[in-house]
């Protein structure tokens, strides 16, 4: 099976899906991390070339340490995506590219401008990827399904979640790898509460969707529609 995360920032498919991603990776699975972004506000240097490609390297090592068979970057600017048909077209041709069983992404209420129109990019463009008239590099294809994630601060409320319970460790590791995102994090977090401690946050989520769902640790993701569910997990 091939599972492909699309996400806003480098360290968003660690925070949001790493668990997932590295069980997925051990049975065989072939995952690919493709961030729309290299993250370029997301630093303390005042050159954004710099943080973009510190965060691009922190986000390779994160991915080797998941079990990704790739890591890309789509080039879109850091805090500065819009929805638009020539990127939904882009998006089109990642997906048709990597031709996915299922597509992971953000939460279509996210409260980040970015991980927002992401969602829709690859909601939107995950409908058009299958049709043949939609003339792109790559041939259509026709992905499963799509599974967004959310964060405790949006309505996101999961359907559908996997069992992470012996992977805490792995995702913690993988979430650390991106060392200059949490230090700027835990400084500028801002509104958001958990980035005060990123990863014991992170990591009381997951234990709080395991205890709802019988397990130690659990993710948890919205199916964009809902279908007989043979895997993710």
């Amino acid at each position: 099976m091939k599972l492909l995360a699309i996400v806003a920032h480098p360290d968003d498919a660690d925070i949001f899906c790493g668990g997932t991603i590295a069980k997925h990776a051990d049975r065989g699975d072939t995952v690919t991390i493709a961030h729309m972004t290299k993250g370029e506000y997301g630093g303390f240097d005042t050159d954004r070339e710099t943080v973009a490609e510190t965060r691009a390297e922190e986000a390779r090592r994160s991915g080797d340490e998941l079990g990704a068979a790739d890591v890309t970057f789509l080039g879109f600017p850091d805090g500065r995506i819009e929805y638009s048909l020539e990127n939904r077209l882009e998006i089109v041709e990642t997906i048709r590219e990597h031709d996915p069983d299922l597509i992971l992404t953000h939460y279509r209420e996210d409260m980040h401008p970015d991980h927002r129109v992401t969602s829709r990019l690859v909601t939107d463009a995950y409908y058009m990827a299958s049709l043949p008239l939609v003339e792109t590099e790559y041939e259509p294809c026709d992905p499963d399904n799509v599974y967004c994630f959310g964060k405790p601060t949006s309505t996101f409320e999961p359907t559908t979640y996997v069992d992470i319970s012996g992977y805490e460790n792995r995702k913690a590791a993988a979430i650390d790898h991106h060392e200059s995102q949490v230090a700027f994090l835990e400084e500028h977090g801002g509104i958001d509460a958990e980035f005060d401690n990123l990863i014991e946050g992170v990591a009381a989520e997951n234990a709080t969707l395991g205890k709802k769902t019988g397990v130690n640790s659990a993710e948890g993701f919205l199916a964009l529609h809902e279908q007989a569910n043979d895997y993710l997990g």
